[in-house]
């Protein structure tokens, strides 16, 4: 495929001597695994902000989180809950880590990384529930977190893209205000829709095959695809929605959820920063350690963000 980036074509060919298996072809305990050794490629630790972690009640238990404070002045500051990727399978606190720091820092606003639970143990709605909860808990406990509560964004990359978009498009009517949504090669439409789902089919990093398996084991329901809930491109009425920073990748099944998540947006009057990456593949800000354009993107979708939180 020699639309890709040269850094991506080298870091494939590093990867290509020990290839991954398919999802479905091992114990969802060892493909959460094969995910945490990829760390490293997200780059350095930005040891500037200060790092918690915490438990957050929600309507079924508690999730996990992490809050990241970066070294500004001031006692109250933008805050963005973040929901990480990871197909609704996999993807931890952990595993974004380096990015949540860097988007923190960058930005100069408060990251509240949640740990939303997993599919196939915690099945559609569970993960948006969770998403929901932990944003209304956030805003509720704004001023102990040191957050303006009427500077509150959701962002999320891949899976949670589609959760903080689900987010901030149900704040319209059910709270909690949010300022802002920023999402990364977002996965919006869990009917695959999209053109580039057929055409971007083999990869790299994300394939049409692990997209549908990953939907099967979160959204096993096909009636259930199609709601606003579970694909927030099927929307049809956006006005009133909050702005969005949306950064999307050329070379990805769901760059076109990306794009035309963003015109839908554009035409109900909300207004909607878009960026494709071209050569890039899904998600490509988490390997910002190896491809220059994932660091940009993620310095650009921090200070977009941050420029609507204030």
């Amino acid at each position: 495929m020699n639309v890709l980036h040269p850094q991506v074509q080298q870091l494939l060919q590093s990867l290509s001597g020990r290839p991954a298996p398919q999802p479905w072809e091992i114990p969802i305990t060892a493909y959460r695994e094969a995910g945490e050794k990829l760390i490293a490629l997200a780059g350095d630790i930005d040891k500037r902000c200060t790092v918690n972690d915490f438990t957050i009640p929600v309507r079924q238990g508690s999730v996990t989180a992490r809050s990241y404070r970066p070294p500004v002045a001031g006692p109250v500051l933008p805050g963005v809950v973040y929901l990480h990727g990871g197909a609704f399978v996999r993807g931890s606190l952990d595993t974004h880590d380096r990015l949540c720091r860097k988007l923190c820092v960058r930005g100069g606003f408060v990251v509240i990384s949640v740990a939303y639970r997993l599919a196939p143990e915690a099945r559609f709605p569970a993960a948006h529930h969770d998403a929901a909860d932990a944003t209304a808990w956030v805003s509720e406990h704004a001023d102990e977190l040191g957050i303006d509560a009427e500077a509150l964004a959701v962002a999320g990359d891949s899976s949670g893209g589609a959760l903080a978009a689900s987010v901030a498009l149900a704040s319209r009517e059910q709270g909690p205000p949010v300022r802002a949504q920023g999402l990364l090669c977002p996965a919006l439409d869990a009917t695959m829709s999209s053109d580039s789902v057929q055409k971007y089919k083999d990869g790299p990093l994300l394939t049409r095959a692990a997209l549908e398996w990953a939907y099967g084991m979160y959204i096993p329901e096909f009636d259930d695809r199609d709601s606003s809930l579970a694909s927030p491109l099927l929307t049809q009425n956006l006005k009133g929605a909050p702005p969005a920073v949306i950064v999307s990748a050329q070379v990805d099944p769901v760059a076109d959820d990306a794009q035309r998540y963003g015109e839908k947006l554009t035409a109900a009057g909300v207004n909607a920063e878009f960026h494709e990456y071209e050569g890039m593949p899904h998600s490509f800000p988490l390997l910002a350690g190896v491809l220059d354009d994932g660091d940009h993107a993620i310095t650009v979708f921090a200070t977009e963000l941050a420029a609507l939180l204030r």
